[in-house]
């Protein structure tokens, strides 16, 4: 592992959790389990990232998404890693607890956009996500044994 400065690693570590934890600190109940949305960073991983670049291609293919659907899906991608970079600056509780809240309120209105760009598409694109997200973990725990 690269060697990073206290303050470094601190605010990783709470810029993992507070990926994992929304704001007040108690994950929040998933609709079905192991439902990434829209906690997870998967339109990152869709969109951004070269490793997923042919499953958005994919999603998109299967859910017949329309260019602006995915243009849509993509800028939500680049705010929500810029959020993520935000959060690497976080030092101390109070930041953390106003980078939690903020990070709600990012998710919030991430689903409200997905929601209003895919309409009736919206509930077939939740369960393909929830499908290809249980491939990813799945994966990645044969990738460390």
């Amino acid at each position: 592992m690269k060697w990073r400065p206290p303050r470094a690693r601190m605010a990783l570590a709470l810029l993992g959790l507070a990926a994992l934890t929304p704001a007040g600190g108690r994950a929040a109940p998933a609709p079905w389990p192991g439902d990434p949305w829209p906690g997870s960073p998967a339109l990152i991983r869709l969109y951004l990232l070269p490793a997923g670049r042919a499953d958005g291609e994919r999603l998109a293919r299967d859910l017949a998404l329309r260019p602006e659907q995915v243009a849509e899906l993509r800028e939500l991608a680049r705010t929500e890693a810029a959020a993520g970079q935000a959060g690497r600056q976080v030092i101390g509780r109070a930041e953390a607890a106003r980078f939690n809240a903020e990070l709600a309120a990012l998710r919030a209105e991430k689903d409200r956009r997905v929601r209003a760009a895919l309409g009736e598409q919206y509930p077939a694109f939740r369960a393909w996500l929830s499908g290809w997200w249980a491939e990813q973990v799945s994966a990645a725990r044969q990738r460390v044994r």
